[in-house]
């Protein structure tokens, strides 16, 4: 039976991508997004989908994404509930300062944004960044969180043994060394934007644009964003505090986060429930939305 109801949910999600595609088309890039001011005095970006009578849902997007590199997965979860695509600091249309990016720092942002939306309680996801930073809301707000969808993300870097160990890898391989390379304006089209943007799958129009909402970023910032984070980026201290049923959703084929990664995670969330994508990488809720749609609504459900 339960074989047959995830059969059904996998259908229907495929249907709904389908129908979708025409009204994506329709609709001004961006025209969903809208804009709120929160306590801190910082102005957040976020999308807003579907029934405010069903439950809600938090999505927290990754490095150098924003909300609207999400639409088509928000769509197809807003038929069930009530979501919210999150700008987080530093990106799409929310303010950019200069400090701070920690992931304590990005989680208070989305605590501060379900005060003033006057939501009590919500499932959150979020993916790579955002599952971090989820992961950390879920730790320091237990009683905010329904349930907890971490996507294609991370426990953190384990502490070096020694002063003088060697330091870290970069944690985007060759593509450290052009993000502190990269100066202002930054090209949209350039060689590294559409390296940094190849993603197996993913509409060239959500690309295209995609690019040129990255590239407004400051140079500094995306170089800012990279190092404040790797100061709180070992997430096993808070782990222990999670208590929110968890979902581990993986993409075999992930180059970033790899195997040894997501075991790690397993081990510091022993209670959650693991699903791993073979076919797809690290950005897999663009790279596959009906497939990561459908595996978040069968735990919702």
């Amino acid at each position: 039976m339960r074989r047959l109801i995830s059969l059904a949910v996998v259908v229907w999600v495929t249907m709904l991508a389908t129908r979708g595609v025409a009204a994506d088309a329709a609709a001004p890039w961006g025209a969903e997004r809208k804009s709120t001011v929160l306590a801190s005095g910082m102005t957040m970006g976020y999308v807003e989908l579907g029934d405010s009578s069903k439950p809600v849902l938090v999505f927290l997007h990754g490095f150098t994404n924003s909300s609207l590199g999400y639409l088509p997965l928000g769509r197809l979860l807003a038929v069930r509930y009530h979501v919210f695509l999150l700008d987080q600091r530093g990106h799409g249309a929310t303010d950019k300062p200069e400090c701070c990016y920690t992931r304590l720092d990005y989680a208070h942002d989305a605590k501060l944004f379900l005060d003033k939306m006057g939501i009590a309680r919500a499932h959150v996801a979020g993916h790579s960044l955002g599952g971090m930073v989820a992961q950390t809301f879920a730790a320091f707000w237990p009683e905010r969180v329904d349930k907890l969808m971490v996507i294609g993300s991370t426990i953190g870097r384990r502490s070096l043994p020694s002063p003088d160990s060697p330091p870290y890898p970069p944690t985007f391989g060759p593509l450290d060394a052009e993000i502190r390379a990269l100066k202002d304006p930054i090209d949209p089209d350039s060689v590294f934007m559409k390296a940094w943007w190849e993603v197996p799958g993913l509409d060239p129009q959500i690309q295209y644009h995609m690019r040129r909402e990255s590239a407004r970023i400051p140079a500094h910032l995306w170089r800012a964003m990279l190092d404040q984070g790797e100061v709180s980026r070992d997430l096993r201290s808070t782990a222990k505090k999670i208590t929110a049923p968890t979902l581990l959703l993986f993409g075999g084929k992930d180059a970033l986060f790899n195997a040894a990664d997501n075991k790690e995670l397993m081990v510091w969330l022993p209670h959650a429930k693991v699903v791993t994508l073979a076919e797809l990488g690290h950005s897999l809720p663009e790279q596959d939305p009906p497939a990561v749609a459908a595996e978040l609504l069968r735990f919702l459900q």
